[in-house]
């Protein structure tokens, strides 16, 4: 009965060691510690690319595997802002941008996917507009 009592403890220490360095790194395109001028620049530059996304939108001037990374790459930029006091406008924000990507994926109508940009982008702007209240 001891033996695999020892057995179980080894194993499951050894499985903790396999997750742990996983759940321990810091996730991909994190500022860490980041400043509030990082975080300015990081807020400027979500919302160009976000414009620029309405824009190719509205234009139709992207074919759709370009749309999709230029969606792809305000998300991943808008998750570099690092802010609690922005946090949930950037969730509301990052939501309504995925919801038009997938009005867009799936061939909805332009006008849906344009109002739904248009959203995102305003909500992108009251984060800057909170962000520079608080600080």
């Amino acid at each position: 009965m001891s033996l695999k009592k020892l057995t179980l403890a080894l194993f499951v220490s050894i499985a903790m060691l396999g997750v742990a360095p996983s759940t321990m790194a810091k996730p991909a395109g994190k500022i860490e510690n980041a400043t509030s001028a990082d975080t300015v620049v990081a807020i400027a530059d979500t919302i160009s690319l976000a414009k620029e996304a309405l824009q190719a939108v509205k234009d139709g001037s992207l074919e759709k595997p370009e749309m999709m990374a230029l969606f792809k790459k305000v998300k991943q930029r808008a998750k570099t802002i690092e802010s609690t006091t922005t946090y949930m406008l950037r969730e509301k924000a990052l939501s309504r941008l995925g919801k038009a990507r997938l009005a867009y994926k799936k061939g909805h109508d332009k006008a849906e996917v344009v109002a739904k940009m248009e959203k995102a982008v305003d909500i992108f702007k009251q984060m800057k507009v909170r962000f520079d209240d608080f600080n």
